[in-house]
């Protein structure tokens, strides 16, 4: 339970007077990216429509973003988080490092999930002492070794962005920068050599942590058994190195509406607002443009209201906000749950 889960509950009994403000935005610095992943899950929205915009097109949005509470003075909660989670490779964009100095110089609480493979712009570009203010940058990796790695990511460069990657991240690791490094547990990477294979590279690099989640393929987790949570802990053990298996999007519903789309926009490089993580490029999640007028306006107006109302999560696939909803539906059905918080 925290704060932003009463500020939701709070307003759905005001919300004929107040707005309630998200508290994390996802932007999509790109649609380009210079991998296929054999298991993306945005290729078809970005073979769509491969945006790549200028800079200062998000210098602008985030300006907004932290001028929200301003422009919206009856309103719940505040806009405190920005992550970068891809759509394509974030830092493919030129000027990249800008964006994101800008947005720790706003004050956010700032992460970056990217492939590792252009983020020597960041020390190239960045003052060392903001880039430490970074909450995190989560390399995706999947495996340990570059043959594997080019199985499951498959460069589209001319040569593997395997060790581009591995170099970057040991010089922001030297500088003091949080490096986690993240799996997609998959059928090819599911079996002891490989997942060796992933702690040593971590550790041999000083990665903060190891994260663990499940791929998700045409709907479905691929599920992470007993067997692999306790090899995972004894090679944790082994390499004294921490890990997490974020088993999050699995867990069962308990809700019939996605209570996050009200606290969870993503902002994607074609120029639209979906209020949906899972729904980029589909319609049915479109709230309107982000980079023509302005969309603090479109917030929680009837748009936004009715795909809340008539979205099934039935029919979802495992997403991101899962564990969220549940906590913020055990508020719902409990109120008392939220007593003592300050609102």
């Amino acid at each position: 339970m925290t704060y932003q889960h009463a500020e939701l509950v709070h307003w759905m009994k005001n919300k004929e007077s107040m707005l309630l403000l998200p508290a994390q935005v996802d932007i999509d610095l790109t649609n380009v990216c210079n991998q296929d992943c054999y298991y993306c899950n945005s290729i078809d929205f970005r073979q769509a429509e491969p945006v790549q915009k200028k800079y200062t097109e998000y210098i602008t949005l985030l300006d907004k973003l932290s001028g929200w509470r301003a422009h919206s003075p009856k309103s719940y909660g505040t806009t405190h988080t920005i992550t970068y989670p891809g759509g394509g490779e974030p830092s493919v964009l030129t000027g990249f490092e800008k964006v994101i100095e800008h947005t720790v110089d706003l004050g956010f609480l700032t992460s970056i999930t990217t492939n590792g493979s252009y983020l020597d712009k960041l020390l190239d570009g960045v003052v060392v002492k903001k880039l430490q203010k970074i909450a995190w940058i989560g390399i995706d990796i999947d495996a340990g070794t570059e043959e594997l790695y080019e199985r499951i990511r498959r460069s589209l460069t001319k040569e593997s962005l395997f060790y581009k990657m591995e170099h970057n991240a040991r010089e922001l690791i030297k500088a003091g920068i949080n490096v986690d490094f993240k799996c997609l547990i998959n059928p090819l990477n599911d079996n002891p050599e490989a997942l060796e294979d992933l702690f040593q590279f971590v550790k041999s690099v000083g990665g903060r942590k190891l994260y663990f989640r499940p791929v998700i393929t045409n709907g479905e987790a691929h599920p992470i058994t007993y067997k692999t949570l306790t090899l995972i802990e004894q090679l944790s053990h082994k390499y004294s190195q921490s890990y997490w298996v974020n088993q999050n999007k699995t867990m069962p519903r308990n809700y019939k509406r996605c209570h996050q789309m009200y606290h969870f926009p993503v902002f994607c490089a074609n120029g639209k607002i979906y209020v949906c993580c899972e729904g980029k490029g589909n319609p049915q999640f479109e709230l309107g443009s982000w980079d023509q007028g302005d969309f603090r306006d479109l917030w929680m107006n009837d748009r936004h209201h009715e795909i809340y109302n008539k979205t099934n999560v039935g029919l979802c696939q495992p997403c991101r906000p899962n564990r969220t909803n549940i906590e913020i539906q055990n508020i719902l059905d409990d109120p008392e749950k939220i007593e003592g918080l300050y609102l």
